[in-house]
């Protein structure tokens, strides 16, 4: 009787120990992804790697370099427009030249309102590759790339590396609402 008792304790211990952790990166992409999908399905992500991390303060740069560029091109055409007597194309470039003065300062006044804070961990970068079924549908096993916040909310998951970074600065506090605000006033003028 000990010796089935010790036997069945040893097999628990051994089953408990194979058994996987769950990651919770892992997770949270196979969610974001499957989000929205009515369909049952399955879905396996494997090779999960942590590439890189980027910190806000980085983030601010990314962010206030895109409008920096972007003020300087839209003050080019603004000239050139001007120049060739476009008055409606010079005008709608004058629009676009403000909208994007206003962003760029409103990204400054944020990065400095974080303060220390712009050196925490906004992201991480992950490589993995994702299989699976959905509905009747098998999907074979395919590379992506993922960027995940320190509590698990995926801000991008996309096939092409160069592509990783797009939608990332909606990380910074307060910068997604910023560009609704202009998505809003431009309907309302409409």
């Amino acid at each position: 009787m000990k010796r089935l008792l010790v036997l069945t304790c040893a097999v628990l211990a051994l089953a408990a120990c194979s058994q996987k952790k769950a990651d919770p990166v892992a997770d949270a992409i196979a969610t974001e992804m499957m989000k929205g999908v009515d369909q049952p399905y399955s879905l396996h992500i494997s090779d999960l790697k942590l590439l890189d991390s980027t910190t806000f303060a980085t983030e601010f740069q990314r962010r206030i370099g895109i409008y920096e560029t972007r003020l300087d091109q839209n003050a080019a055409r603004l000239e050139k427009y001007m120049q060739q007597g476009m008055k409606k194309n010079a005008s709608l470039m004058f629009e676009a030249l403000q909208k994007d003065t206003k962003i760029y300062n409103e990204l400054i006044t944020m990065k400095e309102m974080m303060g220390d804070d712009t050196l925490k961990v906004a992201y991480y970068d992950y490589s993995y590759t994702y299989s699976g079924k959905v509905g009747k549908t098998r999907v074979p096993a395919q590379p992506a790339y993922a960027t995940v916040t320190p509590d698990y909310r995926v801000l991008t998951y996309v096939s092409d590396k160069r592509d990783l970074h797009k939608a990332t600065g909606l990380v910074i506090p307060g910068y997604k609402e910023l560009l609704d605000s202009f998505k809003e006033s431009e309907e309302e003028t409409e």
